[in-house]
């Protein structure tokens, strides 16, 4: 008797529940896609006075549908819009393995490039990615084909994923050179630059080591890159230029078999091993680590092991490994290894600027023609991260 009582207690109680059988919940959506996050948003504070989390985000289309994205939103946890991409300026941060624009064919990929600023007052809340987009069959032809009648749901969708937690604060360093004129190429954080598209599968993993990596290259008097012959490295005011070590450290990596490249022409000889030139990579404690690349053969002034200080000269300038004009290439990572990483954010401790490059200047430099500088962030600036294509100015 009380087992039986006890069945239909339970069928009572599971009769009064809603049933929704094989059917979605609200909000459960079936979204074809799959998107997150590929590593914590890090908070950096640009020259441009504002907190940037720039982060990717994995776009994965599973099935035999074509999507087409048209709009990411980033949210916080209350749903308050914190960023959107959408149109031609979605299109311009996205990187497809397949497909063209903001259109994934059946199994095709890629990566969303997302630039979120804050004011400095602003609270750093989780980030979510609310996705719109909408789906379209296979045709006959394999090209895009309006749904089936009988597609048991709709066209168009909207879901949100990808949620993902604020990560450590930037690490504040030295400026890696001295003088002035020096232009961040390259830089963060809200286009796709060589440096942020680099997203390379290493083990079975997604890494973006140079997420906030800086190539820097100095303007001469006249704002010229080089002078005379564009072809020779000494047409270039930074060929040769000391390197200086950002921060304290010990070093861990290092590389010095890499020839110079020809200013202008393309690279030669690039493996995995020599990739970025002779090298050094200092561990400076708490988890990150500092990469300079592309330096002269025979220059580096330190070894393996070796004990470094903030402002100690380590290496010249040069235009070796994956270069086609003298640089130097800077970053800040989480691991030793320049490919098996993840870019940190990082902050200069002082600089000051004289503003961004204008549009056309990239040519203009190629040419030997003096670069016309956007006045636009000029000052002095404090624990803050140089942007793209700013020209600032280091005294130290």
């Amino acid at each position: 008797m009380r087992l039986a009582f006890a069945f239909a207690a339970l069928a009572a109680l599971f009769s009064a529940l809603p049933s929704h059988g094989q059917s979605l919940k609200p909000d459960e959506i079936f979204s074809t896609i799959v998107v997150q996050p590929l590593s914590e948003p890090d908070p950096v504070l640009g020259a441009d006075g504002r907190v940037h989390l720039a982060y990717e985000l994995l776009v994965v289309n599973p099935s035999n549908l074509f999507i087409t994205l048209d709009k990411v939103e980033v949210v916080d946890g209350r749903g308050r819009k914190l960023a959107t991409l959408d149109g031609d300026r979605l299109a311009a941060m996205t990187k497809l393995k397949a497909g063209a624009g903001r259109k994934l064919p059946p199994g095709g990929s890629g990566v969303i490039f997302m630039d979120v600023s804050l004011s400095k007052d602003d609270p750093q809340p989780a980030l979510a990615a609310r996705i719109t987009a909408a789906r379209q069959a296979m045709g006959p032809d394999g090209k895009p084909a309006p749904l089936s009648k009988d597609f048991p749901f709709p066209a168009s969708f909207t879901f949100t994923s990808g949620v993902s937690r604020i990560g450590a604060p930037a690490v504040v360093v030295s400026p890696p050179l001295k003088g002035r004129g020096w232009v961040a190429v390259n830089g963060c954080c809200d286009s796709v630059t060589s440096h942020r598209g680099a997203v390379m599968s290493i083990n079975g993993q997604l890494r973006v080591p140079e997420r906030f990596a800086i190539d820097w290259i100095e303007l001469d008097a006249t704002d010229r890159m080089f002078k005379g012959d564009r072809s020779k490295l000494t047409s270039y005011l930074d060929y040769g230029v000391p390197i200086i070590a950002a921060a304290d450290g010990v070093v861990v990596n290092l590389y010095n078999d890499a020839d110079e490249q020809t200013p202008g022409g393309p690279v030669k000889g690039i493996t995995a091993e020599n990739i970025g030139g002779n090298m050094l990579v200092i561990d400076i404690g708490g988890g990150a680590f500092a990469f300079y690349a592309h330096m002269q053969r025979d220059s580096l002034k330190v070894k393996l092991g070796d004990h470094v200080k903030a402002g100690q000269v380590i290496g010249l300038l040069g235009n070796t490994g994956n270069s086609d004009a003298p640089h130097l290439h800077f970053h800040v990572m989480d691991g030793p290894s320049p490919l098996n990483a993840n870019g940190l954010p990082f902050v200069f401790a002082r600089f000051s600027s004289r503003g961004v490059l204008a549009p056309g200047s990239d040519d203009l430099a190629l040419k030997g023609e003096p670069v016309k500088i956007n006045p636009w962030l000029a000052g002095e600036h404090r624990d803050e991260l140089p942007l793209n294509d700013e020209v600032v100015d280091f005294d130290q």
